[in-house]
């Protein structure tokens, strides 16, 4: 079963996930927080499998995705949020968000997001898909070996994207963690990203435009 967690300062708004989320046994609610900072205890403290964080509350949401993945770094986060901002899209992804959907999202829908962000995958709201694709557009028209990446590194990526954990992936490949924390140490400095969720939208894409 999938623990979740709720960030929101609307009250409303987190008793209205809770009843949606009690329609189905595949979920697990383990904690809910207010604000940003209450958000970093907790996660630590509960360690959940997803977070549903909204992004404007006092210690913002995007603020607490990064210090809650600084030390949770296979926690999901999705941001569920009302912005349409294109700057809060991209810093989110930039945060480590594996997903960006807005509030007036059908249930079902949302269901199915908290799903594939479970899995593994990554998902944004349709209408702003268009800004990420922009953002890493000038990367997605470059082959693989403009970066210099290793046949090595670019396993490591793909099952990265597949939202394997470095203790997976060494398992899946054989080789040692410490190995596979090197190989995305360069596979994030050869394509100038900060972090595994960044890497893992990029490969996603990636493919898309190979298609």
């Amino acid at each position: 079963m999938t623990k979740l967690m709720i960030v929101d300062d609307n009250e409303i708004m987190r008793e209205g996930l809770k009843v949606a989320l009690s329609k189905t046994e595949q979920y697990e609610l383990v904690g809910e927080a207010t604000d940003g900072r209450e958000a970093v205890d907790k996660a630590i403290r509960l360690q959940p499998d997803v977070i549903l964080m909204d992004i404007r509350m006092p210690y913002s949401g995007l603020r607490a995705t990064q210090d809650i993945l600084q030390q949770l770094p296979d926690t999901k986060i999705l941001m569920l949020t009302v912005s349409e901002e294109e700057t809060d899209l991209i810093d989110s992804i930039k945060s480590g968000a594996r997903g960006y959907v807005l509030k007036g999202i059908d249930s079902g829908d949302l269901m199915l997001a908290i799903k594939t962000i479970a899995e593994g995958g990554v998902i944004f709201t349709s209408s702003l898909a268009h800004q990420l694709l922009n953002e890493v557009k000038s990367n997605l028209e470059k082959p693989r070996e403009a970066y210099g990446l290793t046949n090595r590194e670019t396993e490591v990526l793909e099952l990265i994207s597949e939202g394997l954990s470095n203790k997976e992936i060494a398992t899946e490949l054989n080789i040692g963690e410490s190995t596979v924390k090197a190989h995305l140490h360069n596979i994030l400095t050869k394509l100038h990203l900060k972090n595994r969720s960044q890497a893992a939208v990029f490969n996603s894409k990636r493919h898309l435009h190979e298609k």
